[in-house]
């Protein structure tokens, strides 16, 4: 199955590359590709060969985060902002959809640039209860209610914000800081709106652009310095 289309071409180039990960949700899986398309195959007949195209979705710019599904089969779609056309402004870099509307634009928020260089969010963000969180390319973490889109509440973590973040037992882990070194920050979600910040621990061994792992209190991640760190109690 293609993940572009000639029209695609036609608007944004020849950069249309698939940089993220299938979701799937009861029958169908979704991915988006560096041109901005969000498509939808439907599974129910793939034993015979067959995934025909059930949702088509542009929302302007580069997706490489991959699309994140609640519970009612919503998506959230985290795209970053480089093209800054007319459709990035019109939509924001992170927007839920409907995928069972004609028209499944719901929300959408803004995620410019702060200084030179590019917006948007290039990491996969986290569902949390009623909350998602966003790691942004210009630096800070985002906390969004799900069902108005609201920005609830914002932190500093750092330019260049790459790594998803991962909740774990009602606390959101989140890399930081990758321009100075690199390190990671652990937010209590005790109150999903209002995160607290517990712990942060500074490595300065490289920044951190990969998705912790988390098993038995002990946190693996890969860093640019080559290295697999493991953070946790002795």
């Amino acid at each position: 199955v293609p993940g572009y289309t000639n029209d695609l071409i036609a608007q944004v180039g020849s950069n249309v590359s698939i940089e993220n990960s299938p979701a799937v949700f009861e029958d169908r899986v979704y991915f988006a590709n560096s041109g901005g398309r969000i498509v939808g195959l439907d599974l129910s007949q793939i034993a015979k060969g067959e995934a025909p195209i059930v949702f088509d979705y542009w929302v302007g710019d580069d997706v490489d985060a991959t699309i994140t599904i609640d519970g009612d089969g919503m998506l959230y779609v985290a795209a970053e902002l480089e093209r800054f056309n007319a459709r990035s402004a019109e939509l924001g870099q992170l927007t839920k959809l409907d995928p069972t509307k004609d028209d499944p634009y719901v929300w959408g928020v803004p995620v410019p640039p702060r200084g030179p260089g590019d917006g948007g969010i290039w990491a996969t963000p986290a569902l949390g209860d009623g909350v998602l969180y966003a790691s942004t390319h210009p630096g800070e973490l985002l906390a969004v209610d799900t069902e108005t889109g609201e920005v609830l509440w914002r932190d500093e973590i750092g330019y260049h914000a790459w790594s998803s973040p991962v909740i774990v037992d009602n606390t959101l882990l989140v890399s930081v800081n990758c321009e100075t070194g690199g390190g990671f920050r652990a937010y209590s979600l005790a109150d999903p709106a209002a995160p607290a910040r517990l712990w942060q621990y500074d490595h300065n061994s490289g920044c951190i652009e990969s998705t912790p792992a988390v098993w038995k209190g002990t946190i693996y991640v890969g860093s640019r310095d080559g290295r697999i760190y493991a953070f946790g109690d002795k």
